[in-house]
Formats: structure tokens, sequence, C-alpha cells
């Protein structure tokens, strides 16, 4: 048994290094090797190109999809990211819609789907750096602005700094 639990183990770390191009049949690896031997599993996602929480998202998708009738061709046209987003809220009567959806859209308006937001079509996404000081005054200008709060995140963060921004005008 420990043989073979080393030929999945090697296999799925030969298949990390390429990630973005195949990643379903790692998947279904990573979840083989996490059942079989969590230390194995620990010693695969500590790699740099993996990670905790890709590994973790990795396996949910094999969970949700591996057993579907759905061609691994179109799974890993999708991409992993997505899939990931997706992989909560499958049930068997929504997984062809929610398929086509994710064809058509980005990771962001899956996202704000499922959360019950609506998507932004045609958005822009903008990245800030802050120091700590700059952080804490963004994060209070927009918690006073209608932000909530979301574990190291906000939610409602676009709305309420715009907000911010149109009181700064008055």
């Amino acid at each position: 048994m420990k043989a073979n639990l080393n030929l999945l183990f090697l296999k799925a770390l030969a298949l990390i290094a390429s990630l973005e191009d195949d990643f379903m049949e790692l998947t279904s690896l990573l979840r083989q090797v996490q059942k079989n031997d969590p230390n194995d599993f620990k010693t695969l996602y500590c790699i740099p190109q993996l990670d905790r929480r890709k590994a973790y998202y990795l396996v949910s998708i094999d969970k949700v999809f591996g057993g579907k009738n759905v061609p691994l061709e179109r799974l890993n046209a999708l991409g992993w990211t997505k899939l990931a987003t997706l992989a909560p809220h499958i049930t068997d009567d929504n997984l062809e819609d929610a398929l086509l959806f994710a064809e058509l859209n980005t990771v962001r308006n899956i996202e704000a789907v499922v959360h019950g937001q609506e998507p932004i079509i045609g958005g822009r996404s903008v990245l800030l750096n802050f120091t700590g000081e700059q952080f804490s005054a963004f994060a209070q200008a927009i918690l006073a602005n209608g932000a909530i709060q979301n574990g190291a995140g906000f939610v409602g963060k676009e709305k309420a700094l715009i907000a911010a921004l149109d009181k700064n005008k008055e």
C-alpha cells in the first residue's frame, strides 16, 4: 500500500509544476493522498507552488466535480479559481447553469453572485499597498461609510470608499 501511495505522491508532485495547465488530474491525486496519508498531503501543500489554501481548494473541486459527467477539458478550461468559487454551491440541479455562468463571467463576478451581490460588468480592479497606519485609516474610513468587516477583509468596501470620497468632496 505504501509503495502505491508513494507513486500517488510522486505523480502529484510532478503535476504541481504544471498546475495551471491541467489541474483536474492533480485534484484527484491530492484528494487520494489526503485520504491515505495526511503527512504526505501536508508535505505537498508545503510546496510554494501549491500552498495549503490552494491544496484544499483543489481537493474541494475534486469532491464536487470529480464524480460528475463533465469533460475534464471543460473543467480545465474554466480554471481552478472559478471552480473553487463555485464548488460549495453546486448541486445536481444547478451544475450545468453554474458552468455556463462561469464560462461567461470573471471570478469576481462569480464571487459577487454566490454572495448575493450584483456583479460588476466591465469593472476595474485596483491594488492598494498601505503602511500599517495608512491601512488603519482606510479601514476606519470604509467602516464608517458602510463596509462590514469579514475576517481580514471587508464586504462592501467599494461602495463605502466611494461614499467616503464623496463626503470628502463636500
